[in-house]
């Protein structure tokens, strides 16, 4: 029985990122079709880049691991994408990206980040998977209304100043 150390596998690169570069034949293309029903009103990512183009990947309320290894919540099987390559973090309805241990970087509208604040319609790039995130409908009509609300607010604030300040013209 041989009781050498394991060799190191030739593709492994720091912290057992595997070296591969897009689109390697040695990785497993992922032929799964959601079947489930859409919820349009749930945050997710949606895919922007080959052959993710248009999955939707729904994010988790809290912590979202994204990543290549099997374990992530949202798993992109790619070779660009680390082992553990991000997180999209939700509180309260607002959210923003942690770049964990990535090798090729997490970017934001084009811009390298290790942590930024997340607005619907960001465009995040993990390696080479470019995704979209979209907060869903129900946050987008939430966000319309609160303007709707301050705006209506501010107009009654105003004309009840103005109001104030005829009655005090006409008072003194």
């Amino acid at each position: 029985m041989d009781t050498a150390t394991p060799a190191k596998p030739k593709y492994a690169g720091t912290n057992g990122t595997l070296l591969v570069a897009k689109n390697d034949e040695r990785l497993p293309v992922s032929t799964e079709v959601q079947t489930e029903h859409i919820n349009l009103d749930q945050p997710a990512l949606i895919g922007m880049t080959p052959p993710f183009i248009g999955q939707r990947f729904v994010l988790r309320p809290g912590k979202t691991s994204i990543g290549r290894r099997e374990d992530s919540d949202i798993v992109l099987a790619d070779g660009s994408v680390s082992s553990l390559h991000a997180w999209v973090i939700e509180d309260s309805g607002s959210y923003r990206l942690m770049n964990i241990l990535s090798t090729n970087g997490s970017y934001v509208n084009d811009q390298r980040v290790t942590e930024a604040v997340l607005t619907h319609g960001d465009r995040l790039r993990f390696g080479g998977v470019e995704l979209q995130l979209h907060t869903g409908t129900a946050g987008a009509a939430k966000k319309g209304s609160a303007w709707g609300w301050m705006i209506g607010l501010g107009a009654v604030l105003g004309l009840a100043a103005l109001v104030a300040i005829g009655w005090v013209l006409m008072h003194h």
